[in-house]
This record gives structure tokens, C-alpha cells and sequence, in this order.
């Protein structure tokens, strides 16, 4: 069994991982302006389209647009 102690520092693990999860962060996709690496803008928001997309950035040249997610 876990201790009290062990079981709050792993669910504030699980928490913080989560928030990484919904901040921005780079998606692999090539940008189509300056040839860097794109950014999922609001990682955790899918756009009701269809089919689903979700915003994208990039921090180097400005470029905005949508990925289907």
C-alpha cells in the first residue's frame, strides 16, 4: 500500500504532466511560411469542423492556420 505522502506526490505528477500536455508545443508538422517547426496552439482544443481541426502556429515566422486533428 501506499503512504498518504506517495499517493499525493504522484497525483501532483500526473497533475503537472497533464498542464505540460495543455500548454503549447511543437507538433512536427513543417511550416508553410519559413520550413520551421509548427505549434499546436491550445493542444487540448479540438475545432467543431469538418472533420476536426485544431490551431496552429509558428513562434519563428508568425504564420497561423489549422491541422486536422
Amino acid at each position: 500500500m501506499k503512504t498518504l505522502g506517495q499517493h499525493n506526490r504522484d497525483r501532483r505528477a500526473a497533475y503537472a504532466a497533464m498542464e505540460m500536455m495543455n500548454q503549447p508545443h511543437p507538433n512536427g508538422i513543417e511550416c508553410p511560411g519559413c520550413s520551421k517547426e509548427l505549434w499546436d496552439s491550445d493542444p487540448m482544443m479540438t475545432l467543431a469542423s469538418n472533420p476536426p481541426q485544431k490551431n496552429v502556429y509558428c513562434p519563428e515566422c508568425g504564420y497561423r492556420g489549422y491541422r486536422l486533428a
